[in-house]
């Protein structure tokens, strides 16, 4: 969400006078009075402020008729004015002073929760009109519409979600990837791999996230990106694989070994480490049929003593492999001791040869 508190910017009556950006709220508390919440919210739907905050007060004090009032309202306006309300501190496009419990972290946390599937507005509804406000000129009303259609879930929003990794607010891009991730739909990834190009440190890992939480389904995807002319794509392809762990990915990894950039060596051994076992034999082929650069010695023996630290059983096939590394003849001796661990390993059944 934006950095400043949009729900200190708020007011107290139908009467209040305009306040800028910022004001604090007011420390003392208006008499609330004895409308019902179904009138409250219907007028706060007609752009009311002082029946907007005296129902929000209700809201937040997790009274069941304000819910009941605001899931049973007719009219989108009220949903519109709630998002406007979250994202800038305006209520119909005017501003207003609330009372201090509006102003809270709490608060915010409160009101934002009405757009949950069944926790206040209708889910139908609060899609329609979060959809409609991904468009809205206001970078924090494009903001918030965003990360309120992540708590939503729906994969009707993908397509509007994906278009919004190329909002030319970083934020907003920031919250599209966020939302992504938790709608989880995998028409997603190819707008997510696009996107991760371009993309900084903050918006890479918030892509990586999604891309993780899509699973095995993003894996074909990010085989194929991961050969990439981008270095930082691959980085990040090689990093999601891992996390994911699905054994298709092990070639990739493997081969990745040879990458002519040392932090994508580097990604693809830590993730062969998950794989454990299952690694061995690819990465023991590799060492057979290519020349042992440094780098290679490097990353293929941090492999190596990893995976024996996590099983103790492998040592003493792996070991002459590691020595044969470190050794003066390393570009002889290495491929000819790889080949004698493998088959060792598949005559005793713990890896496939």
């Amino acid at each position: 969400m934006t950095s400043s508190d949009p729900l200190s910017q708020t007011n107290a009556a139908t009467t209040s006078t305009p306040v800028s950006p910022g004001q604090p709220a007011t420390d003392v508390m208006p008499p609330i009075g004895t409308t019902p919440p179904q009138i409250l919210a219907e007028d706060a739907a007609k752009g009311r402020r002082g029946a907007a905050w005296r129902l929000l007060i209700w809201v937040i004090e997790n009274d069941p008729r304000a819910v009941v009032a605001v899931s049973s309202l007719d009219d989108d306006r009220l949903a519109h004015h709630l998002v406007e309300f979250i994202a800038v501190g305006t209520w119909a496009g005017k501003p207003f002073v609330v009372p201090r419990p509006l102003s809270t972290a709490y608060a915010r946390t409160r009101v934002r929760t009405l757009f949950v599937p069944g926790a206040g507005i209708d889910s139908i509804r609060s899609e329609r009109v979060l959809l409609s406000m991904v468009h809205d000129k206001r970078p924090a009303i494009r903001e918030t519409a965003i990360y309120l259609l992540g708590i939503v879930g729906s994969t009707a929003a993908t397509p509007v979600l994906s278009a919004a990794l190329d909002d030319p607010i970083p934020t907003v891009r920031l919250q599209a990837a966020k939302a992504l991730g938790r709608v989880g739909d995998p028409t997603a990834i190819p707008a997510l791999l696009s996107a991760l190009r371009g993309a900084d440190e903050q918006l890479g890992s918030h892509i990586f996230s999604a891309l993780v939480r899509m699973g095995h389904a993003a894996v074909p995807a990010l085989i194929e990106r991961s050969t990439s002319s981008s270095s930082w794509v691959r980085w990040n392809c090689l990093r999601a694989l891992s996390e994911i762990n699905d054994n298709r990915a092990l070639p990739v990894l493997v081969q990745a070994l040879l990458d002519t950039d040392h932090s994508v060596v580097w990604m693809a051994a830590k993730g062969l480490v998950h794989f454990g076992r299952v690694g061995l034999g690819p990465l023991l082929r590799l060492l057979m049929s290519n020349e042992t650069s440094p780098w290679l010695v490097e990353t293929s023996s941090y492999v190596l003593r990893e995976l024996c630290l996590r099983d103790q059983k492998l040592k003493p096939y792996l070991e002459p492999v590691m020595q044969s590394m470190r050794g003066p003849a390393v570009r002889v001796a290495t491929p000819m001791a790889a080949q004698k661990a493998l088959a060792q390993l598949t005559a005793d059944d713990i890896v496939t040869g």
